[in-house]
């Protein structure tokens, strides 16, 4: 090649190196799920070898773009044909890897179509769509193999271009509308939720218990619940028009999809600030009924609680517990890794899998504390405190009491065994 075509070459070449960067075209591979809701969505939808696949893909694309950086700065200090050569074939890689990035995203989401649409939550089915734009993908490597000039590479970047707004959109499309169907799965539970409440509420209150606080609680739950469902049915009307994309969930405008799901955003966000006020009453509502309820009980801290009986306790958090027992089995799993355990009388002791640790043959005393520990007594004549702050189930045959700042604030009877 002569000198002053190799010059040319150069040129034209750096000129469509500055003008990918200019594009912006690989940024938005870093940014699939837009906003913190969709972010929530994908990352909830997504299992640990998915994550790891993104992951690793992700870095192999970042190392790329680090190299075509480093090439293309090499050659504005020395434009030769060495710094071309290794300009070029740092683009093809980049681009190969944008490529794979790009695919393994859609393998991904296809897996998350699935599992949604089994689930009755998919808005439309996006399996052609994935097949459709992987098809274009793998089509592409043999145009990059092969592209040696400016206008080769510029070619391949439009199509990229093109390929990643239709992934984008309609990705940013599916997860969203399978959001809003999971939530009015939700507002559906909400309701039969509100019915079940209301109904245990009037048994409580025919056996005269005080249910004025019950009452005021069921109150404000059904109004956060009947705002979710204003938000939710205005978040149906716009999906029903889908501007922006076809009956398939096909991308026809980018401008009107982009205006379409920044708008069902936004309102999806409002809705899911309302049932979170919802679900903060419902705890307030549980917790209340918990106290109601036989075989449960908690601990704040200031608390202790006494129980006897045969069957099976549960106590969980950060507590201090005593127990006595016979003919029984004792599983501790320490979360936090610095409980303190004193057991006598035991046949066996095995660890476990999940890091757990039972004692067989139980027939004696044991002391357990520890920061994040649950501690699991079957068997029977149980006799147990507990003080700290956790939760306890007691199932069987027994009575228990809690009292908190020495006062004797409740008695009940353990829960029916399963």
């Amino acid at each position: 090649m002569n000198e002053k075509k190799n010059t040319l070459l150069i040129s034209t070449f750096a000129k469509v190196t500055v003008i990918m960067l200019l594009m912006g075209l690989f940024a938005p591979a870093l940014a699939y799920a837009a906003t913190p809701q969709e972010q929530y969505q994908t990352v909830k939808e997504q299992d640990r070898i998915s994550q790891d696949r993104i992951h690793d893909a992700q870095q192999s694309y970042q190392d790329s773009k680090e190299k075509f950086l480093d090439a293309m700065a090499r050659l504005e200090d020395s434009r030769t044909s060495s710094t071309i050569f290794d300009l070029k074939n740092a683009t093809r890689n980049f681009l190969f890897h944008t490529i794979d990035y790009i695919t393994i995203r859609l393998e991904v989401l296809e897996d998350n179509a699935i599992r949604a649409d089994d689930r009755g939550f998919a808005p439309f089915i996006i399996s052609d769509n994935i097949e459709s734009n992987t098809d274009q993908l793998e089509d592409l490597k043999d145009d990059v193999e092969a592209a040696e000039t400016s206008e080769d590479f510029q070619a391949i970047i439009r199509e990229i271009r093109d390929i990643w707004q239709h992934v984008d959109l309609e990705s940013r499309y599916f997860i969203l509308g399978a959001a809003n169907n999971r939530v009015g799965s939700f507002l559906v539970r909400g309701e039969s939720i509100s019915d079940r409440i209301e109904t245990e509420i009037e048994i409580l209150a025919d056996a005269d218990v005080d249910t004025k606080k019950l009452k005021q609680l069921l109150d404000e739950y059904n109004k956060a619940l009947e705002e979710a469902k204003d938000s939710h049915e205005k978040v149906k009307d716009i999906f029903s028009t889908h501007n922006g994309f076809d009956d398939d969930g096909v991308l026809v405008d980018a401008e009107d999809a982009s205006k379409f799901l920044d708008e069902a955003n936004s309102l999806m966000e409002e809705t899911q600030e309302q049932l979170k006020d919802a679900y903060s009453v419902l705890r307030e509502i549980f917790d209340e009924l918990k106290q109601h309820r036989p075989g449960s009980a908690d601990l704040d801290g200031t608390g202790k609680l006494t129980a006897s009986g045969t069957g099976k306790a549960t106590i969980s958090g950060d507590v201090n517990v005593e127990i006595i027992a016979k003919s029984g089995v004792l599983t501790i799993n320490d979360y936090d890794g610095n409980a303190e355990v004193d057991v006598t009388g035991y046949g066996t002791k095995d660890e476990l899998d999940n890091g757990a640790v039972r004692y067989s043959g139980f027939d004696g005393t044991a002391g357990i504390s520890g920061s994040s520990v649950t501690v699991v007594i079957l068997g029977d004549d149980i006799e147990l405190t507990s003080k700290g702050t956790g939760s306890a189930v007691l199932r069987g045959y027994g009575t228990y009491y809690v009292e908190k700042d020495g006062r004797h604030i409740l008695s009940n009877n353990w829960a029916p065994q399963e």
